[in-house]
């Protein structure tokens, strides 16, 4: 028997800031200015160049009385040892393949008609880059956005330490279900599937921007999945499959539960140019649940390219008040209208307070 639903709560948070705050000047302004002496500045520039040049001629020394077997993979011009690429490479089940490309996080914004997806995007970013307990500053956010964003949108969220990258929408050829309409906002959620086409990383952690972050995600990266042969995805699932119910109302899994429907919500991928066009093609499933039918169809365990189990602590998709001290790092919920405990609801708030409170902190009256 699935879980009661639990009574709806409503955020004290009333509604969403429409927009980020401004960024902080890249220059103090007049008043701010602090007037350096002459020769003080002089004294400076003098000291940072003689350590400069120190720093290269150890530097230089080093690498000619390096045998060449201790290289370890060092080129001229490569700008990093084998060290730094091994840390960022992907490795297979075993075969030690490594890649010298960037991870990196990424999410989706298609619209910020509904202002609660943009407040979401900003805390999560916020909680990845800003948050002491939360961040993991060694890996950027790259947030996927549309020709529905306004540029301003887009700005405010690089200032704020995001790289933006917009996509074309995808929605043509695409089934969606019947009882939705053609102009519904949902159809965007294809566009998802440009994160397949991230080649220029190694691997990336997909996130839904409506993921509340409870610990740093960094220590997921340690694991060796996924990697393109094996399918190129690892996530969390929702439910077994044969207990997807076609309806908004989700249900809590039972106790044992084999959970082989993924939630496309929480994913770490290998981006494959080739997967791309594949999923562009897919097609004989059924629509409800979009772009996440379509995952699961394409990745389905039964197929030819099984989707892969994370620890089940990376994520809660049915966040209660007991996994605020469990040991997850994430929740995955829409804190403002889901039927959810109410401490979650109000860790969900602090944690929008703290964000507010740390960039109005960063304001600059110029």
């Amino acid at each position: 028997m699935s879980a009661k639903p639990r009574p709806q709560t409503k955020p004290t948070i009333s509604s969403p800031t429409p927009l980020l705050p401004l960024p902080l000047p890249s220059s103090p302004s007049k008043r701010q200015r602090i007037r350096v002496p002459t020769a003080a500045f002089k004294l400076l520039v003098g000291v940072g160049i003689l350590i400069y040049l120190v720093w290269v001629g150890g530097f230089l020394w080093e690498c000619v009385t390096l045998s060449p077997g201790s290289a370890k993979g060092f080129a001229l011009g490569s700008g990093s040892f084998a060290h730094t690429q091994e840390k960022a490479g992907v490795r297979g089940e075993g075969e030690g393949i490594i890649s010298d490309k960037p991870e990196a996080y990424v999410t989706f914004l298609s619209s910020i008609t509904d202002a609660w997806y943009l407040l979401s995007t900003r805390l999560l970013l916020y909680q990845l880059h800003h948050h002491p307990h939360t961040s993991d500053p060694s890996r950027p956010l790259v947030v996927l956005t549309t020709s529905q964003i306004p540029t301003a949108v887009e700005t405010q969220l690089m200032h704020q330490g995001a790289e933006v990258k917009r996509v074309e929408l995808l929605v043509d050829g695409f089934p969606i279900p019947e009882e939705m309409g053609e102009n519904h906002h949902w159809k965007d959620q294809y566009t998802k599937l440009h994160i397949f086409n991230l080649t220029a990383y190694s691997r990336l952690l997909y996130l839904d921007n409506d993921i509340l972050l409870l610990q740093s995600l960094a220590p997921l990266w340690e694991t060796n999945l996924p990697t393109v042969k094996t399918g190129g995805v690892a996530g969390v699932g929702e439910r077994n499959k044969l207990n997807m119910v076609e309806n908004d109302k989700r249900t809590r899994p039972e106790e044992g539960e084999v959970k082989d429907y993924l939630n496309a919500g929480f994913m770490m991928i290998t981006p494959d140019g080739k997967t791309f066009d594949e999923l562009r093609k897919v097609r004989g499933y059924k629509p409800f649940y979009m772009e996440q039918a379509l995952l699961n169809h394409y990745f389905d365990w039964e197929g030819a390219h099984p989707w892969e189990e994370l620890d089940p602590l990376s994520v809660s998709h049915f966040p209660q008040k007991e996994d605020l001290t469990r040991g997850y790092y994430s929740l995955h919920a829409k804190m403002w209208k889901d039927e959810i405990d109410q401490e979650v609801v109000d860790y969900w708030e602090e944690s929008v307070k703290d964000m507010e409170q740390f960039w109005r902190s960063r304001m600059i009256d110029v």
